[in-house]
Protein backbone atom coordinates (compact mmCIF):
# COMPACT_ATOMS: atom_id res chain seq x y z
CA UNK A 1 0.00 0.00 0.00
CA UNK A 2 2.94 2.40 0.82
CA UNK A 3 4.10 1.98 -2.00
CA UNK A 4 1.04 3.50 -3.95
CA UNK A 5 0.82 6.29 -2.03
CA UNK A 6 3.22 8.40 -3.92
CA UNK A 7 0.85 7.99 -6.82
CA UNK A 8 -2.51 8.81 -4.95
CA UNK A 9 -0.85 12.09 -3.90
CA UNK A 10 -0.22 12.54 -7.48
CA UNK A 11 -3.68 12.22 -8.71
CA UNK A 12 -5.52 13.69 -5.64
CA UNK A 13 -2.96 16.58 -6.53
CA UNK A 14 -3.84 16.83 -10.49
CA UNK A 15 -7.30 16.44 -9.45
CA UNK A 16 -7.63 19.66 -7.16
CA UNK A 17 -5.35 21.95 -9.83
CA UNK A 18 -7.87 21.18 -12.60
CA UNK A 19 -10.77 21.35 -10.42
CA UNK A 20 -9.45 24.92 -9.41
CA UNK A 21 -9.32 25.97 -13.48
CA UNK A 22 -13.24 25.48 -13.31
CA UNK A 23 -13.31 29.65 -12.22
CA UNK A 24 -11.05 30.80 -14.99
CA UNK A 25 -14.26 29.92 -17.23
CA UNK A 26 -16.33 31.97 -15.74
CA UNK A 27 -17.42 35.09 -18.03
CA UNK A 28 -15.65 38.23 -16.79
CA UNK A 29 -17.12 41.92 -17.89
CA UNK A 30 -14.73 44.09 -19.89
CA UNK A 31 -13.49 47.73 -19.43
CA UNK A 32 -15.02 48.26 -23.14
CA UNK A 33 -17.62 50.92 -23.71
CA UNK A 34 -19.82 50.42 -26.77
CA UNK A 35 -22.21 51.80 -28.71
CA UNK A 36 -25.42 50.17 -30.07
CA UNK A 37 -23.90 49.46 -33.24
CA UNK A 38 -21.30 47.27 -31.79
CA UNK A 39 -24.43 44.79 -30.73
CA UNK A 40 -25.94 44.83 -33.89
CA UNK A 41 -22.74 44.37 -35.88
CA UNK A 42 -22.47 40.88 -33.52
CA UNK A 43 -25.77 39.75 -35.19
CA UNK A 44 -28.40 41.27 -32.66
CA UNK A 45 -31.60 43.04 -34.72
CA UNK A 46 -32.92 46.32 -32.94
CA UNK A 47 -36.33 46.75 -32.42
CA UNK A 48 -38.00 48.95 -30.14
CA UNK A 49 -37.84 50.60 -26.54
CA UNK A 50 -39.45 49.72 -23.28
CA UNK A 51 -42.73 51.05 -23.23
CA UNK A 52 -43.43 51.68 -19.36
CA UNK A 53 -39.88 50.79 -17.60
CA UNK A 54 -37.53 53.78 -17.03
CA UNK A 55 -33.75 53.28 -16.63
CA UNK A 56 -32.07 56.26 -14.54
CA UNK A 57 -28.71 57.77 -16.44
CA UNK A 58 -28.97 55.47 -19.18
CA UNK A 59 -28.48 56.46 -22.87
CA UNK A 60 -30.42 53.74 -24.39
CA UNK A 61 -32.85 51.00 -23.81
CA UNK A 62 -34.04 48.49 -26.80
CA UNK A 63 -34.79 44.98 -27.42
CA UNK A 64 -34.55 42.86 -30.65
CA UNK A 65 -33.82 39.58 -31.52
CA UNK A 66 -30.67 37.63 -31.71
CA UNK A 67 -29.52 33.41 -32.84
CA UNK A 68 -30.63 31.47 -35.34
CA UNK A 69 -33.75 30.54 -33.04
CA UNK A 70 -34.64 34.38 -33.21
CA UNK A 71 -34.32 34.84 -28.96
CA UNK A 72 -35.88 37.99 -27.58
CA UNK A 73 -32.46 39.78 -26.04
CA UNK A 74 -32.38 43.49 -24.60
CA UNK A 75 -29.99 45.88 -24.28
CA UNK A 76 -29.67 48.57 -21.85
CA UNK A 77 -26.60 51.01 -22.84
CA UNK A 78 -25.18 53.69 -20.09
CA UNK A 79 -22.03 55.83 -20.41
CA UNK A 80 -19.69 54.10 -18.52
CA UNK A 81 -18.86 50.49 -16.98
CA UNK A 82 -19.37 52.74 -13.51
CA UNK A 83 -23.53 52.82 -14.11
CA UNK A 84 -23.67 49.77 -15.89
CA UNK A 85 -22.49 48.11 -12.85
CA UNK A 86 -24.69 49.73 -10.58
CA UNK A 87 -27.76 51.36 -12.27
CA UNK A 88 -27.95 48.66 -14.46
CA UNK A 89 -27.24 46.00 -12.53
CA UNK A 90 -30.06 46.98 -10.50
CA UNK A 91 -32.18 47.50 -13.52
CA UNK A 92 -31.57 43.87 -14.79
CA UNK A 93 -32.07 42.39 -11.13
CA UNK A 94 -35.55 44.03 -11.29
CA UNK A 95 -36.09 43.26 -14.75
CA UNK A 96 -35.83 39.59 -14.32
CA UNK A 97 -37.18 39.28 -10.68
CA UNK A 98 -38.69 35.66 -10.55
CA UNK A 99 -40.67 34.93 -7.22
CA UNK A 100 -42.24 31.65 -6.42
CA UNK A 101 -45.94 31.98 -6.51
CA UNK A 102 -47.60 31.35 -3.42
CA UNK A 103 -51.24 32.13 -4.64
CA UNK A 104 -52.24 32.57 -8.04
CA UNK A 105 -50.37 32.57 -10.88
CA UNK A 106 -48.02 36.16 -10.25
CA UNK A 107 -44.13 34.97 -10.41
CA UNK A 108 -42.73 38.37 -10.65
CA UNK A 109 -41.33 41.53 -9.19
CA UNK A 110 -43.44 44.52 -9.16
CA UNK A 111 -40.66 46.29 -11.62
CA UNK A 112 -41.08 43.88 -14.56
CA UNK A 113 -42.55 45.42 -17.44
CA UNK A 114 -42.52 42.16 -20.06
CA UNK A 115 -44.16 39.02 -18.79
CA UNK A 116 -45.22 36.03 -20.19
CA UNK A 117 -46.93 32.38 -19.33
CA UNK A 118 -45.04 29.42 -18.94
CA UNK A 119 -45.21 26.32 -16.99
CA UNK A 120 -47.39 24.67 -19.77
CA UNK A 121 -46.79 20.75 -20.14
CA UNK A 122 -46.67 20.91 -23.89
CA UNK A 123 -47.39 24.23 -25.54
CA UNK A 124 -46.60 24.71 -29.30
CA UNK A 125 -45.79 28.06 -30.53
CA UNK A 126 -46.49 30.33 -31.05
CA UNK A 127 -50.21 30.28 -31.01
CA UNK A 128 -52.47 27.94 -29.60
CA UNK A 129 -56.12 26.89 -31.51
CA UNK A 130 -58.74 25.39 -29.63
CA UNK A 131 -61.68 26.62 -31.45
CA UNK A 132 -63.31 25.65 -34.38
CA UNK A 133 -64.03 29.79 -36.04
CA UNK A 134 -59.96 29.94 -36.00
CA UNK A 135 -60.48 27.48 -39.17
CA UNK A 136 -61.62 29.14 -42.71
CA UNK A 137 -62.71 27.96 -45.77
CA UNK A 138 -61.84 24.05 -46.48
CA UNK A 139 -60.77 24.28 -42.48
CA UNK A 140 -57.61 26.59 -43.86
CA UNK A 141 -55.80 28.00 -40.53
CA UNK A 142 -56.41 32.17 -40.89
CA UNK A 143 -54.32 34.43 -39.66
CA UNK A 144 -55.71 37.87 -38.95
CA UNK A 145 -53.56 40.34 -36.95
CA UNK A 146 -56.78 42.37 -35.39
CA UNK A 147 -58.93 39.37 -34.86
CA UNK A 148 -57.07 35.88 -34.56
CA UNK A 149 -54.30 37.45 -32.37
CA UNK A 150 -56.83 38.41 -29.75
CA UNK A 151 -59.04 35.54 -29.31
CA UNK A 152 -55.39 33.33 -29.46
CA UNK A 153 -53.62 35.74 -26.57
CA UNK A 154 -57.06 35.13 -24.31
CA UNK A 155 -57.07 31.76 -24.88
CA UNK A 156 -53.47 31.98 -23.43
CA UNK A 157 -54.25 33.77 -20.71
CA UNK A 158 -57.36 31.57 -19.50
CA UNK A 159 -55.34 28.58 -18.46
CA UNK A 160 -51.89 30.12 -17.62
CA UNK A 161 -50.17 28.28 -15.20
CA UNK A 162 -47.61 30.70 -14.41
CA UNK A 163 -47.07 34.33 -15.42
CA UNK A 164 -42.98 35.10 -14.77
CA UNK A 165 -40.83 37.55 -16.44
CA UNK A 166 -40.18 37.25 -20.06
CA UNK A 167 -36.61 37.92 -19.52
CA UNK A 168 -34.98 35.45 -16.89
CA UNK A 169 -31.67 35.99 -17.17
CA UNK A 170 -29.14 39.05 -17.21
CA UNK A 171 -25.45 39.75 -18.06
CA UNK A 172 -22.89 42.85 -17.97
CA UNK A 173 -20.34 43.24 -20.67
CA UNK A 174 -19.01 47.10 -20.52
CA UNK A 175 -21.20 49.73 -20.09
CA UNK A 176 -23.97 47.12 -21.79
CA UNK A 177 -26.92 45.05 -19.73
CA UNK A 178 -28.13 41.84 -21.89
CA UNK A 179 -31.33 40.50 -20.58
CA UNK A 180 -32.13 37.19 -22.20
CA UNK A 181 -35.65 35.64 -23.15
CA UNK A 182 -35.92 32.01 -21.45
CA UNK A 183 -36.98 29.98 -24.78
CA UNK A 184 -39.39 27.00 -24.55
CA UNK A 185 -37.44 23.44 -22.96
CA UNK A 186 -34.68 25.76 -21.81
CA UNK A 187 -33.13 26.05 -18.46
CA UNK A 188 -31.50 29.43 -17.37
CA UNK A 189 -27.74 28.01 -17.85
CA UNK A 190 -28.91 27.67 -21.44
CA UNK A 191 -29.56 31.06 -21.45
CA UNK A 192 -26.59 32.25 -19.66
CA UNK A 193 -24.16 30.44 -22.13
CA UNK A 194 -26.51 32.04 -25.25
CA UNK A 195 -25.88 35.88 -23.63
CA UNK A 196 -21.72 35.25 -22.88
CA UNK A 197 -21.98 33.68 -26.42
CA UNK A 198 -23.33 37.16 -27.82
CA UNK A 199 -21.00 39.58 -25.27
CA UNK A 200 -17.96 38.04 -26.55
CA UNK A 201 -18.92 38.49 -30.04
CA UNK A 202 -19.50 41.85 -29.26
CA UNK A 203 -16.28 42.38 -27.73
CA UNK A 204 -14.38 40.77 -30.45
CA UNK A 205 -16.10 43.30 -33.17
CA UNK A 206 -14.83 46.00 -30.63
CA UNK A 207 -11.01 44.50 -30.71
Amino acid sequence: MKKFLPLILIFIFLFAACGGDSSSDEFVSSSNVYEMKDVTSAGWKMKKGFEIAEFPESTDARWGFAGPDGREVAVIRYPNTELANTKGLQAAQEQTEYIEPIEGITAYGDKVEKTTCRGFADYPPPYKVTQEKNLGINKTFLLNKNNFIEESLDSINADCPRREPFYRVYLIEGNLVFLGELLRKEDLQMVDVFLEELAIKVREGKE
